[in-house]
Protein backbone atom coordinates (compact mmCIF):
# COMPACT_ATOMS: atom_id res chain seq x y z
CA UNK A 1 0.00 0.00 0.00
CA UNK A 2 2.44 2.19 0.88
CA UNK A 3 4.49 1.71 -2.41
CA UNK A 4 1.42 2.40 -4.34
CA UNK A 5 1.04 5.64 -2.69
CA UNK A 6 4.87 6.86 -3.55
CA UNK A 7 4.35 6.17 -6.89
CA UNK A 8 0.60 7.95 -7.19
CA UNK A 9 2.47 10.75 -5.30
CA UNK A 10 5.23 11.00 -7.62
CA UNK A 11 3.40 10.40 -10.72
CA UNK A 12 1.38 13.25 -9.37
CA UNK A 13 4.18 15.76 -8.43
CA UNK A 14 5.70 14.89 -12.01
CA UNK A 15 2.51 15.31 -13.65
CA UNK A 16 1.53 18.78 -12.15
CA UNK A 17 4.95 19.85 -12.83
CA UNK A 18 4.78 19.46 -16.88
CA UNK A 19 1.45 21.65 -16.85
CA UNK A 20 2.69 25.22 -15.65
CA UNK A 21 3.57 27.36 -18.17
CA UNK A 22 6.74 28.50 -16.39
CA UNK A 23 8.21 25.28 -16.26
CA UNK A 24 6.88 23.82 -19.82
CA UNK A 25 9.06 24.17 -22.74
CA UNK A 26 6.05 23.52 -24.98
CA UNK A 27 4.09 26.11 -23.10
CA UNK A 28 6.70 29.08 -23.19
CA UNK A 29 6.95 28.96 -26.63
CA UNK A 30 3.49 31.02 -26.96
CA UNK A 31 3.48 34.86 -26.69
CA UNK A 32 0.71 36.37 -23.76
CA UNK A 33 -0.15 39.87 -22.87
CA UNK A 34 -3.14 41.29 -21.19
CA UNK A 35 -6.30 42.29 -22.29
CA UNK A 36 -5.60 46.11 -22.02
CA UNK A 37 -2.49 45.34 -24.28
CA UNK A 38 -4.58 43.86 -26.95
CA UNK A 39 -7.01 46.38 -27.05
CA UNK A 40 -4.31 48.33 -27.88
CA UNK A 41 -2.97 46.81 -30.37
CA UNK A 42 -4.69 47.43 -33.82
CA UNK A 43 -1.74 49.28 -36.13
CA UNK A 44 -2.49 49.95 -39.75
CA UNK A 45 1.26 48.81 -40.73
CA UNK A 46 3.02 48.57 -44.49
CA UNK A 47 2.56 45.80 -46.50
CA UNK A 48 3.89 42.57 -45.77
CA UNK A 49 4.09 39.10 -47.79
CA UNK A 50 1.12 36.95 -46.92
CA UNK A 51 2.73 33.65 -44.85
CA UNK A 52 -0.73 31.79 -44.67
CA UNK A 53 -3.75 33.23 -46.27
CA UNK A 54 -7.14 32.64 -44.69
CA UNK A 55 -10.73 33.87 -45.73
CA UNK A 56 -10.59 36.23 -49.26
CA UNK A 57 -13.26 38.83 -48.90
CA UNK A 58 -13.85 41.55 -52.33
CA UNK A 59 -15.01 44.78 -51.62
CA UNK A 60 -15.20 46.96 -54.25
CA UNK A 61 -11.67 47.21 -56.02
CA UNK A 62 -10.06 45.67 -52.88
CA UNK A 63 -8.86 41.95 -52.05
CA UNK A 64 -8.85 41.89 -48.21
CA UNK A 65 -7.03 38.74 -47.29
CA UNK A 66 -7.07 37.64 -43.64
CA UNK A 67 -3.63 36.47 -41.98
CA UNK A 68 -5.52 34.01 -39.23
CA UNK A 69 -5.10 35.47 -35.85
CA UNK A 70 -2.52 37.96 -37.44
CA UNK A 71 -4.45 40.13 -39.00
CA UNK A 72 -5.35 41.34 -42.79
CA UNK A 73 -4.03 41.99 -45.90
CA UNK A 74 -5.16 44.90 -47.95
CA UNK A 75 -4.97 45.28 -51.69
CA UNK A 76 -5.89 47.37 -54.35
CA UNK A 77 -6.87 44.96 -57.09
CA UNK A 78 -8.15 47.27 -59.92
CA UNK A 79 -5.30 45.85 -62.60
CA UNK A 80 -6.28 42.28 -61.69
CA UNK A 81 -2.81 41.73 -63.58
CA UNK A 82 -1.17 43.83 -61.17
CA UNK A 83 -2.68 43.57 -57.72
CA UNK A 84 -0.72 46.52 -55.07
CA UNK A 85 0.04 45.57 -51.47
CA UNK A 86 -1.68 49.16 -49.56
CA UNK A 87 -1.78 48.18 -46.03
CA UNK A 88 -1.60 45.82 -43.54
CA UNK A 89 -4.17 46.10 -40.54
CA UNK A 90 -2.28 43.94 -37.31
CA UNK A 91 -4.90 42.32 -35.62
CA UNK A 92 -4.75 39.56 -33.10
CA UNK A 93 -6.64 36.79 -33.01
CA UNK A 94 -9.06 37.61 -36.43
CA UNK A 95 -10.70 35.13 -38.16
CA UNK A 96 -13.16 36.52 -39.77
CA UNK A 97 -14.30 39.89 -41.96
CA UNK A 98 -16.93 41.80 -43.51
CA UNK A 99 -17.74 44.89 -45.17
CA UNK A 100 -20.15 47.12 -45.68
CA UNK A 101 -20.73 50.71 -46.83
CA UNK A 102 -16.34 51.00 -46.47
CA UNK A 103 -16.26 49.85 -42.88
CA UNK A 104 -15.05 46.76 -42.45
CA UNK A 105 -15.66 44.60 -39.77
CA UNK A 106 -13.43 42.54 -37.86
CA UNK A 107 -13.33 39.84 -34.97
CA UNK A 108 -10.11 39.96 -32.66
CA UNK A 109 -10.86 37.40 -29.87
CA UNK A 110 -13.61 38.19 -28.26
CA UNK A 111 -14.05 41.70 -29.73
CA UNK A 112 -15.78 43.09 -32.89
CA UNK A 113 -13.15 45.78 -33.89
CA UNK A 114 -14.67 48.36 -36.85
CA UNK A 115 -12.50 50.24 -39.09
CA UNK A 116 -13.12 53.08 -42.28
CA UNK A 117 -11.34 51.85 -45.42
CA UNK A 118 -12.91 54.05 -47.77
CA UNK A 119 -9.79 55.71 -48.28
CA UNK A 120 -7.18 52.86 -48.10
CA UNK A 121 -4.46 55.33 -47.99
CA UNK A 122 -6.18 56.55 -44.30
CA UNK A 123 -7.47 53.76 -42.77
CA UNK A 124 -8.47 54.42 -39.34
CA UNK A 125 -10.08 52.72 -36.22
CA UNK A 126 -13.83 53.65 -35.36
CA UNK A 127 -14.68 51.28 -32.26
CA UNK A 128 -13.83 48.26 -30.09
CA UNK A 129 -16.73 46.71 -28.88
CA UNK A 130 -15.54 44.46 -26.31
CA UNK A 131 -16.99 40.63 -25.39
CA UNK A 132 -18.91 40.38 -28.46
CA UNK A 133 -18.21 36.89 -28.94
CA UNK A 134 -17.83 34.06 -27.10
CA UNK A 135 -13.81 33.43 -25.98
CA UNK A 136 -11.68 30.94 -26.95
CA UNK A 137 -8.91 31.13 -24.31
CA UNK A 138 -6.60 28.69 -26.43
CA UNK A 139 -7.62 29.60 -29.90
CA UNK A 140 -3.98 30.28 -30.87
CA UNK A 141 -2.57 26.90 -29.15
CA UNK A 142 -1.87 23.60 -31.40
CA UNK A 143 -4.00 20.70 -29.81
CA UNK A 144 -1.47 18.86 -27.76
CA UNK A 145 -0.20 21.99 -26.14
CA UNK A 146 -3.84 22.69 -25.31
CA UNK A 147 -3.88 20.40 -23.08
CA UNK A 148 -0.57 20.45 -21.18
CA UNK A 149 -0.77 24.27 -20.78
CA UNK A 150 -2.36 25.57 -17.35
CA UNK A 151 -2.08 29.74 -18.32
CA UNK A 152 -3.91 31.68 -16.16
CA UNK A 153 -6.47 33.73 -19.19
CA UNK A 154 -8.33 35.32 -16.75
CA UNK A 155 -6.50 38.68 -17.19
CA UNK A 156 -3.93 37.70 -20.37
CA UNK A 157 -4.25 35.95 -23.96
CA UNK A 158 -1.98 34.12 -25.97
CA UNK A 159 -1.48 35.89 -29.12
CA UNK A 160 0.77 33.84 -31.18
CA UNK A 161 4.24 31.48 -30.97
CA UNK A 162 7.12 33.49 -29.95
CA UNK A 163 9.32 33.93 -33.30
Amino acid sequence: MKKQFAILTILGIMLSGCVTYEDDPYCKKYKVISFEELRQSVIIEEPREIKKAGKIYTYQTLLLINEPNIGIHIIDNRDKTNPIPKAFIRLYGNVDIAVKDGFLYADSFMDLVVLNIKDIENITVLKRINDTFAYDEYQIMNKEDKYRCDFNTSNRIIIGEKE
